[in-house]
C-alpha cells in the first residue's frame, strides 16, 4: 500500500467524487457528482496545506480518500481542523486500509501543528473511529442526517 495526494493523481478525482456521491450526495437534495468534484477542485491543488485530500492504493488501485478540510460543520465554527469524506472501496474494506489512511492524516496534520481534528460520522461508524481514539463530542445533524461530532487531540490521544 502506499499514500498519495489528489493533487499528484488528479485523475482520481472523478472517481472520488462518484464515491462521495454514492456514499453520502445522493441522499441530499440538490447535490450531484459534477457539484462534487467542483467542490473538490481546489483539493486536487493542494500537496500540504488543508484543504486537501489524501488517498491510498493497493499496487496501482486506488483504494480510499480522506479529506483535510477546514470547518466543514456550518453549526460549529470553532471547529477548524477536520476529517471528512474517509472512504473505501467497498470491496477493500475491513483490511487495514482506513485505519492506515487516517494514521497517514493525522500524522499529516500534526506535521502542520494541529492540536485536534474534528469528524462527523453516521452511527454505523461510530465503534471504528472510537477504537482509534476519537473521542464522541456530541449528537448533530448534517444535511437531515444524524451523525455525532468526534474529536481526537493529537496532542493527548494514544496515536493510531
Amino acid at each position: 500500500m502506499h499514500f498519495s495526494c489528489l493533487a499528484d493523481h488528479k485523475e482520481a478525482a472523478e472517481r472520488i467524487a462518484q464515491w462521495y456521491f454514492d456514499e453520502w450526495g445522493r441522499k441530499v437534495l440538490g447535490v450531484t457528482k459534477a457539484s462534487i468534484l467542483e467542490k473538490m477542485q481546489i483539493m486536487t491543488k493542494n500537496r500540504r496545506d488543508f484543504p486537501m485530500i489524501l488517498t491510498i492504493y493497493d499496487e496501482s488501485k486506488l483504494v480510499g480518500a480522506v479529506e483535510l478540510k477546514f470547518r466543514e460543520h456550518k453549526d460549529f465554527p470553532q471547529y477548524e481542523h477536520w476529517l471528512g469524506g474517509v472512504y473505501m472501496r467497498q470491496d477493500m474494506r475491513g483490511r487495514g486500509y482506513a485505519k492506515a489512511l487516517l494514521t497517514k492524516a493525522i500524522k499529516h496534520a500534526e506535521s502542520l501543528g494541529i492540536k485536534t481534528l474534528y469528524l462527523q460520522c453516521e452511527p454505523h461508524n461510530e465503534n471504528f473511529y472510537r477504537k482509534l481514539g476519537f473521542r464522541p463530542v456530541h449528537a448533530a445533524k448534517h444535511a437531515g442526517i444524524q451523525t455525532t461530532i468526534f474529536d481526537y487531540n493529537i496532542d493527548l490521544t494514544t496515536k493510531v
